[in-house]
């Protein structure tokens, strides 16, 4: 009975990381949340609790579907946070000391 229930456990585990495109999102989301007042306007410069976001963020992206569940997950999350300057969202990685190899906007095609 132990033995079952370690497998299903393991099972379990192994499930629950397998959509990737669904619970990745609420954790990126959180990665970036402390962009918001930046991202608004509403602080002249992106806060080390943002950088660190991004930053971390972009540590993820590894392979381009990486990128293109990134780029999914940013544009849903964009969604809901009325009044984002996108001139901003576009320039926070270099304001954050990031080189990017892909760009975003809210035009991005995200599948290419």
């Amino acid at each position: 009975m132990t033995r079952l229930l370690v497998l299903l456990a393991v099972i379990a585990a192994v499930w629950v990381g397998a959509p990737a495109a669904i619970l990745p999102c609420e954790r990126m989301s959180q990665m970036i949340v402390p962009c918001a007042p930046y991202l608004t306007s509403h602080a002249a410069v992106p806060g080390v609790g943002c950088c660190n976001g991004v930053r971390a963020l972009l540590g993820i992206a590894q392979t381009h579907n990486d990128r293109v569940v990134i780029c999914k997950c940013l544009k849903i999350v964009a969604g809901h946070f009325p009044g984002i300057d996108n001139k901003r969202a576009m320039g926070l990685p270099r304001l954050c000391g990031l080189r990017l190899n892909f760009s975003f906007s809210p035009s991005t095609n995200c599948d290419k």
